[in-house]
């Protein structure tokens, strides 16, 4: 009995130390968006307006490389919604991301602890989610391709 729970324990260990082996740390912390979606585009926008110069990379969900390159976003979906990389190689999703983006910007740096009080933190993942669903939508603009009936 002790003998699998001792041979299970050491697996998962050994497939966690590999996964962090294999997680690629980026220099300055790392933006993913969707870049088929001119709603996530533009929110690309405001932030690139709101950061200091060179103070977050951005990188198209779309990019080919993007998953060997980093690896520790296999284990989110494309279509749930943007992701951040931090400089340790921590990934983040969803309405994570966007509080990880925030709380490093200069004005919003001091309002972004809200996000962590309990309440505040489900109410705003499940706007998040509602807002992933159909940023096609809200994007006011005309698709060209299916992208956007899968949204």
């Amino acid at each position: 009995m002790w003998h699998l729970y001792f041979s299970r324990c050491l697996t998962f260990l050994t497939h966690l130390t590999r996964n962090q082996e294999n997680m690629r740390r980026p220099k300055k912390p790392l933006i993913i968006y969707d870049g088929q979606c001119s709603f996530c585009i533009n929110a690309i926008k405001r932030i690139r307006k709101q950061a200091k110069e060179g103070q977050f990379d951005y990188i198209p969900n779309q990019d080919p490389d993007l998953y060997i390159a980093y690896p520790q976003l296999v284990k989110f979906l494309s279509h749930e919604g943007m992701r951040f990389i931090n400089q340790k190689g921590k990934a983040f999703c969803g309405a994570d991301s966007v509080y990880q983006i925030y709380r490093r910007l200069r004005w919003s740096q001091y309002i972004a602890w809200i996000y962590v009080v309990p309440g505040i933190h489900r109410i705003c993942k499940i706007v998040y989610f509602i807002i992933a669903k159909n940023r096609y939508r809200l994007s006011r603009t005309v698709c060209d391709s299916d992208v956007c009936d899968s949204g």
